[in-house]
C-alpha cells in the first residue's frame, strides 16, 4: 500500500507540474524620459506540446500614449526533461507624453485556455526647459557645404581616361579605314644568310680585291678572320679568341682528317705571314684561299629543303579584305557604343556628386 500510495503521489506531481501554466511580464524600466524607449518582457511557460499566442496589438498601442515600436521572441528554453517550454517575448515601447500609465494585463492563450499577466506601470518623464534664458536656445541651422575630396571625383576621372583612349582609338581606326590603310605597319625583316653561304660571299669578296691580295700580311688576316666567323657560327664555339693550334685541337673530333690537315697548313701559312712577316706569292695565296674553300664546302650544312634560304620580305601596306574592313567596322561600332554608355554614366555620376 506504501509504494503505491508513493507511485500515486508521483503520477500526481507530475501531471501537475505539466499541467501548471505560467505568465510573467516585467518591465526593464519604470521611468524613462520622452522618447526614450522600454522593454516589457512577457514569459510563458507552458506544457511543450500546448499552443502558445502571444497578444496581438494592431494599432501599436499597448495603452493610450505608450506605442509599440517592435516586437520579437527573444528566448525559447525546454524544462522538466521536455515535457514543458519557457518562451519570452519583447515589446519595445516608447512615449512621446509624459503622465503616468497604468499598463492593464497582457492575456496569452494556451490551448483553449487564457491566462493574463500581473499589470505594469511605466512613468514618462520629460525634461526641463529654462524659458528664462532664450539666448541659451540656437536656431536650426543651414546645410554647410563640404568641400569636395580626391576620393569623391576618382571614379570619374578614370572613367574619363578610359573613354579618352577610347575615342582615339575609334578615331584611328576610322582614318585607316578612310584611307585605306593597314591598322599595323609591317617591317621589312633581314634574311639571315646560313654560314657557310656568308663566309663563301666574303671569300669571293676577298678573291676579286687585288689590293688586299698584294698585300700578304692583310691578305691572310682576312682570310683567317672569315675563317674563324665561320668556325664560330658553325660549331658554336668562340673561335675569335683562340689561337689557330686551339681551333684545330677542337676540331679534331668534328672534321674529316683530309680537310683538316688543309686548315692546320693555311693557319701554319697565315701565321708566319702575319707574324713573321712571310711574303707568299700569288699562287701559294690562291691556293691558300682554295683550301680555305674546300674546309668550308667539307664542313657545311646543307639545307633540308628548299636549297639556299630565301629572304623573306613582308610588305609595308597590305590589301585589307572587304571582311577584315567589315570586322573592323563592327568593332568600331561596340566601342562608340560603349563610349556611349561610358560617357552617359560619367554625366550622371557627376550630376549625382553636384546635385
Amino acid at each position: 500500500m506504501r509504494r503505491l500510495l508513493f507511485i500515486c503521489i508521483g503520477l500526481w506531481a507530475a501531471f501537475c507540474v505539466k499541467a501548471q501554466v505560467t505568465v510573467q511580464a516585467s518591465l526593464d524600466s519604470t521611468d524613462i524620459f520622452i522618447g526614450q524607449q522600454a522593454h516589457v518582457l512577457l514569459k510563458v511557460t507552458a506544457d511543450s506540446k500546448s499552443n502558445v499566442v502571444f497578444p496581438v496589438y494592431p494599432s501599436k498601442l499597448l495603452v493610450k500614449g505608450v506605442e509599440i515600436l517592435k516586437e520579437e521572441v527573444v528566448a525559447t528554453e525546454m524544462l522538466n526533461n521536455q515535457q514543458q517550454r519557457s518562451i519570452t517575448k519583447c515589446y519595445t515601447i516608447t512615449s512621446f507624453d509624459s503622465a503616468f500609465y497604468y499598463l492593464p494585463p497582457m492575456k496569452v492563450k494556451v490551448g483553449t485556455k487564457e491566462y493574463e499577466s500581473k499589470s505594469l506601470a511605466l512613468k514618462v518623464m520629460t525634461l526641463d526647459v529654462d524659458t528664462l534664458h532664450l539666448d541659451k536656445f540656437f536656431g536650426p541651422k543651414g546645410i554647410a557645404e563640404v568641400p569636395y575630396s580626391w576620393q569623391d571625383w576618382r571614379t570619374i576621372f578614370w572613367m574619363s581616361i578610359v573613354l579618352i583612349f577610347m575615342l582615339l582609338f575609334v578615331c584611328y581606326i576610322a582614318l585607316q579605314l578612310h584611307n585605306n590603310r593597314p591598322i599595323l605597319r609591317l617591317l621589312r625583316l633581314k634574311a639571315v644568310l646560313p654560314p657557310h653561304l656568308w663566309a663563301m660571299k666574303k671569300i669571293e669578296k676577298l678573291k676579286s680585291d687585288e689590293v688586299r691580295r698584294a698585300d700578304t700580311k692583310e691578305y691572310y688576316s682576312e682570310l683567317t678572320d672569315v675563317l674563324r666567323n665561320y668556325i664560330q657560327r658553325r660549331y658554336g664555339f668562340n673561335a675569335l679568341e683562340m689561337t689557330s693550334n686551339e681551333i684545330v685541337d677542337r676540331l679534331m673530333s668534328a672534321t674529316d682528317d683530309a680537310s683538316l690537315d688543309e686548315l692546320k697548313e693555311l693557319f701554319a701559312t697565315a701565321d708566319l705571314a702575319k707574324f713573321a712577316k712571310l711574303q707568299t706569292q700569288l699562287s701559294e695565296n690562291d691556293e691558300n684561299l682554295l683550301r680555305a674553300m674546300n674546309f668550308i664546302n667539307a664542313t657545311k650544312v646543307e639545307e633540308k629543303e628548299g636549297g639556299e634560304e630565301k629572304p623573306k620580305i613582308v610588305p609595308q601596306e597590305v590589301k585589307r579584305s572587304n571582311r577584315d574592313r567589315l570586322i573592323l567596322k563592327f568593332a568600331v561600332a561596340i566601342v562608340l557604343i560603349l563610349c556611349a554608355g561610358l560617357l552617359f554614366e560619367i554625366c550622371r555620376s557627376i550630376y549625382n556628386l553636384l546635385y
